[in-house]
């Protein structure tokens, strides 16, 4: 079993028509779905079969019951959640580019803000002791370094998911199993700005020296450098269509813990991950409805 931590909230996704004009208004459209790092993280991984209790927030205002219906439809287990009276669901607003990859987002997460670690205490002693317990750091610093501490009994993963989030992870990293993070939150975290391939491995030591298991950290276009004790190398992308980047890095994660799940080697965790990853970004919105193993090992299998 699997526990999941992490924030839900409906992205509203605006696709150009043409080159982006910033201080104008540009044609376009928007897609709303659906998202949230733990919530997207917690669907890929039910779709590749695990058994997924979901801890999130959700607010009582129309967009959390949309959440709350999406999760509930899906099939994930959400009992164990925060549920707000008064309070609005979390929102990210993001802008593509013409290559339908991030050009600027607005993350709304002031709900988190009112979650305090004792919810969270309550909420976790709710559940069946969780072989994996996956969190990302739109949760305070305290919660963080609480949760670390005192679920020592799983394997503890954790996804950055932003520069300046990243750093509440600090006090914990010494903690983790796994690691998935992306050059501009390593860099923010470790202070090694990596401007080559010695620094980028530089950048690998640096996390696996304070007790991290395993690393990860995806550099875009490049693929991803990941290392433990045994070996740090890099994996370069998986040629794909990208409709749509929003919830890539959701789904390597899965990737890679699915792997891991199974007794695969590092290799084999970023290859999934990159698998997974590329599955996603065919798909407009976070997750793909095509996410299941056997699509991501057509993927492999055409590599």
């Amino acid at each position: 079993m699997i526990t999941v931590l992490g924030a839900s909230n409906v992205d509203i996704t605006g696709f150009t028509e043409q080159k982006l004009i910033y201080g104008d208004a540009n044609i376009g459209h928007t897609v709303t779905t659906p998202g949230g790092v733990g919530r997207n993280i917690a669907e890929n991984l039910y779709r590749l079969g695990f058994d997924i209790n979901l801890i999130s927030v959700f607010g009582d205002d129309p967009l959390s019951e949309y959440l709350i219906k999406s999760c509930q439809e899906l099939g994930l287990n959400i009992e164990n959640s925060i549920f707000l009276e008064n309070a609005s669901t979390a929102t990210f607003l993001a802008i593509m580019d013409l290559q339908n990859d991030l050009a600027l987002g607005i993350s709304a997460m002031d709900v988190y803000d009112e979650i305090s670690t004792r919810m969270i205490d309550l909420k976790l002693r709710a559940t069946q002791q969780p072989d994996y317990l996956v969190f990302e750091t739109n949760f305070s610093s305290d919660i963080l370094e609480f949760v670390a501490k005192d679920n020592q009994k799983a394997k503890l993963v954790l996804d950055t998911v932003s520069g300046k989030k990243a750093l509440r992870s600090k006090e914990i990293l010494p903690y983790l199993h796994i690691l998935k993070t992306n050059l501009l939150e390593a860099e923010m975290l470790s202070g090694i700005n990596p401007t080559n391939a010695e620094s980028r491995e530089e950048l690998i030591s640096y996390f696996l020296n304070l007790g991290v298991k395993n690393v990860f950290i995806t550099t875009g276009k490049d693929g991803v450098i990941y290392g433990n004790k045994e070996v740090i190398t890099q994996r370069g992308p998986i040629p794909s269509t990208i409709l749509n980047t929003i919830g890539a890095g959701d789904s390597f994660v899965s990737g890679i813990v699915y792997a891991d799940a199974l007794g695969m080697d590092i290799h084999k965790m970023a290859l999934y991950g990159m698998a997974s990853a590329s599955l996603n970004v065919q798909f407009n919105g976070a997750v793909s409805t095509e996410m299941t193993v056997e699509n991501i090992e057509k993927i492999i299998t055409n590599q």
